[in-house]
């Protein structure tokens, strides 16, 4: 696989991540290790083996050693999560679960004064 071609790849998935996931970073890598958590653990490894063949396309003789399938299959890997993500979707997932906290913290708050006043016998 020619270094251009990676090069062309790595910069598509590094867009993607940043559109997709606003992951930071200056590098491939960088935004990797920014959305790791997020994601699941064969779009990582798909991840590593675009960043290790970014690397190795630096150098035309490491250039020659990388295996195209296993890159395009990465590649493809990658490109196939990150184009299925739903923005809207996680943020409105977000947003209700921040909600659903905040209720149930304050019904144990609620209960726990509830309590006390039965305890103290003012209820």
């Amino acid at each position: 696989m020619e270094p251009i071609v990676i090069q062309q790849l790595t910069k598509r998935i590094f867009e993607l991540l940043e559109t997709t996931m606003n992951a930071k970073g200056r590098t491939l890598e960088k935004r990797l290790a920014y959305v790791q958590r997020k994601l699941p653990g064969r779009v990582k490894r798909a991840g590593k083996v675009l960043v290790d063949a970014q690397g190795m396309a630096d150098s035309p003789r490491l250039a020659m050693q990388l295996d195209s399938e296993t890159v395009s299959a990465a590649y493809d890997e990658m490109e196939r999560y990150l184009k299925e993500l739903d923005v809207a979707a996680e943020k409105s997932r977000k947003r209700y679960n921040f909600w659903a906290a905040v209720a149930a913290q304050f019904l144990l708050v609620v209960g726990a004064l509830v309590a006390l006043l039965v305890w103290l016998d003012y209820l």
